[in-house]
């Protein structure tokens, strides 16, 4: 199932969850397990068929038939899946891309409001926590990403989807590593 859902341009966190393409969805609400995926936010479900078919508006059969065929399966005899206008899958992969961007940005700016107001110094001569530090660094640039994300024009947005997705993906890994790090300090406590 992450396969399939990987491939027609779902992008997961760390924890298997995604927004959620057949809803406007902020915020990831889509998790994808190894057999099927649910969505607790509108409630979808189903398996690798199930999801394709919906994703593309295609029937079961048709949804089997494309999955067979763009993953080189050769499951069936005669007639290939039906062909998806490939601009089509270009534009889900942009909205979920855009969906799954703004979640991503909007979730590390929470974090460094958050560390700006937890670990800010309490008198002059306390030394500066390093998370205080980035988000001092980080902070005005990731207001004006979500800014951008949000307000900016169609254009615009496609423009960042084309030509600077790294600059979305460096954030999901820091966010990947502050996860994996949180992890870490609460097996060192128990």
């Amino acid at each position: 199932m992450q396969d399939v859902a990987k491939f027609y341009g779902l992008q997961m966190n760390h924890s298997g969850m995604a927004c959620c393409p057949f809803h406007e969805d902020s915020t990831p609400s889509l998790k994808i397990y190894d057999d099927h995926f649910y969505c607790f936010g509108c409630g979808e479900t189903g398996d690798c068929t199930g999801f394709t078919a919906k994703l593309f508006g295609l029937t079961q059969i048709e949804a089997a038939k494309k999955i067979s065929y763009d993953f080189g399966l050769h499951l069936f005899d005669g007639e290939i899946a039906v062909p998806v206008n490939k601009v089509m899958q270009a534009e889900n992969e942009y909205k979920a891309w855009l969906k799954n961007a703004t979640a991503i940005v909007d979730e590390y700016l929470n974090k460094l409001i958050e560390w700006r107001k937890i670990y800010a110094p309490k008198n002059p001569s306390e030394s500066l926590h390093p998370l205080f530090v980035e988000s001092l660094k980080k902070q005005g640039y990731i207001e004006y990403l979500s800014d951008y994300l949000r307000f900016g024009t169609d254009k615009e947005k496609r423009e960042l989807f084309n030509e600077d997705r790294k600059s979305i993906s460096d954030i999901r890994e820091r966010l990947d590593k502050l996860a994996a790090d949180g992890r870490t300090v609460k097996r060192k406590a128990i």
